[in-house]
């Protein structure tokens, strides 16, 4: 079952994924590779190690640059529930994460 807490509670709220996902949500990895961004301001830098991919549920490791990250998440937050859960499930594939990688690296 797909809950999604924003559509009710703004930004406090938080987003449960389906169990079903066979790895971490897109969304979640997404938010590491911000995270790691963030934390490269005050880590050591010989103790630093970015996260800049993501594995997708058929397997696949893909680069993605912090500034699509934001892209990619940003531009999911804005859509209305039903239509955010629809992009997210599509993203957690390659074919559907490729898609959306390929047009805003247009």
């Amino acid at each position: 079952m797909w809950h999604d807490s924003y559509a009710m509670h703004g930004e406090c709220g938080e987003m449960d994924f389906d169990p079903a996902f066979k790895n971490a949500s897109m969304m979640e990895q997404l938010g590491k590779i911000l995270d790691s961004e963030s934390a490269r301001e005050v880590v050591d830098p010989a103790k630093f190690k970015a996260v800049n991919t993501v594995i997708t549920d058929d397997g696949h490791e893909i680069m993605v640059h912090p500034k699509e990250a934001k892209m990619i998440r940003d531009g999911i937050f804005n859509l209305d529930s039903p239509r955010r859960l629809e992009i997210i499930k599509q993203i957690q594939t390659t074919e559907g994460l490729t898609k959306v990688l390929d047009t805003i690296r247009i």
